[in-house]
């Protein structure tokens, strides 16, 4: 339902955006909301992450606002404070607003402006918005279609948490929720009645949090992209298993409670030293090898990022793809997510089967997102492109 917030005209520029940059090469999330201690304070209306170099990566937000009197500067001050707080590479604000002096103070705050001359020269071109695609809107509609009939909020809810984990804790803390969500939207998949509502949603869904796993875990690699292969494996396997690249620093807080078990528990010390080799035990039976070999010794450098930009395409086409008739890449990339959350492969297939025309969009969607729509307006390099 359209409020007097966020009304129909900022949701068609936000997905104007979105796909501007989706053209431009960039991974793009819509509505991500920013949680602190539980407590749900505003959303980033789109969310941004690049790769400008085979070993550097950039997270950028976008405000965005179609009003008819914009606030355009108070805006650039509010974006100030949420782009330090998310401490990201970058942002941008979007704005109908015309006024010279908008440039010159993003400038003096080190944000990017895309005024209402950048905004027009998008919506006037036929290049810029992605064919066959349902908007976030469309999505959200689906969803609460799905939680009403089962008079839940549960899937709206965890679609909220999977994008959350985007400005929470991003790498390893998001490789962690987001593999939760792929086997959490793959099981409730398998349970529904095959080409149903609720299956439509469930691989949607599950298509997007295969996404994120895949900009994370790259994300993850981008710290030890210079590292040895043993170096680079043990860190998938840190990050997949405790969310955090250092083993040592993914069991702290196991080493914190059983240190209280030892002071505070009668025969604190055997107690202690059991739970810590308990929990161990079962750390090491994650098997973080099926995701951690498979990428390692299967995909390119950039192969997680194209990944997750096609998964990402997938999850938003009009005609849904089934798992059977994804490209062999991205099939096996999923397929391996699945196995390592203990999902068969083929519950998930025979939940969905493809119509003839997402057979047919299937094949062109990779074609729509590589094509050069030209540099409508400058962007901003990155500090390793100015330097190279």
């Amino acid at each position: 339902m359209m409020t007097a917030k966020n009304g129909k005209k900022g949701y068609e520029l936000e997905e104007l955006l979105r796909a501007y940059f989706i053209r431009a090469g960039v991974y793009a999330v819509r509505g991500v909301p920013l949680r602190i201690d539980g407590d749900d304070l505003t959303d980033v209306d789109i969310w941004l992450y690049e790769r400008p170099t085979g070993s550097s990566r950039r997270r950028q937000i976008v405000d965005a606002k179609s009003k008819t009197k914009p606030k355009a500067v108070e805006r650039l001050f509010w974006t100030k404070g949420l782009y330090e707080l998310l401490e990201v590479e970058g942002a941008y604000i979007a704005t109908t607003d015309t006024r010279p002096l908008l440039k010159e103070m993003s400038r003096r705050l080190g944000l990017s402006v895309l005024d209402g001359a950048d905004i027009k020269r998008m919506a006037d071109s036929d290049r810029v918005l992605l064919p066959n695609r349902i908007s976030e809107e469309e999505m959200l509609t689906k969803i609460r279609d799905f939680d009403k009939s089962r008079r839940t909020k549960e899937t709206q809810n965890a679609y909220g948490d999977l994008k959350a984990a985007l400005i929470d804790r991003f790498g390893g803390g998001t490789v962690n929720r987001a593999l939760e969500h792929v086997a959490g939207f793959a099981d409730a998949l398998v349970f529904c009645h095959p080409k149903s509502n609720g299956a439509e949603v469930n691989l949607r869904l599950l298509y997007v949090a295969a996404s994120i796993s895949a900009i994370a875990l790259d994300f993850s690699l981008t710290k030890v992209s210079f590292k040895s292969a043993d170096e680079r494996r043990r860190t998938m396997l840190n990050v997949i298993r405790y969310g955090e690249e250092d083993e040592s620093r993914g069991l702290e807080k196991v080493r914190i409670a059983t240190a209280l078990i030892e002071r505070y528990a009668p025969n604190g010390s055997a107690v202690a030293q059991s739970v810590s080799q308990a929990i161990k035990l079962d750390f090491s039976k994650i098997p973080a090898e099926i995701i951690a070999d498979h990428i390692l010794k299967n995909l390119k450098s950039d192969g997680l990022f194209r990944l997750a930009r096609s998964l990402e395409l997938r999850a938003f086409s009009a005609d849904l793809l089934g798992f059977d008739d994804l490209p062999a890449e991205e099939k096996s990339f999923l397929g391996v997510l699945l196995d390592f959350s203990g999902i068969d492969r083929s519950s998930v297939a025979e939940g969905w089967v493809s119509s003839v025309a997402a057979k047919q969009v299937g094949k062109s969607i990779e074609s729509a997102v590589v094509e050069d729509i030209g540099p409508l307006f400058d962007q901003p390099k990155s500090e390793d492109e100015t330097s190279g």
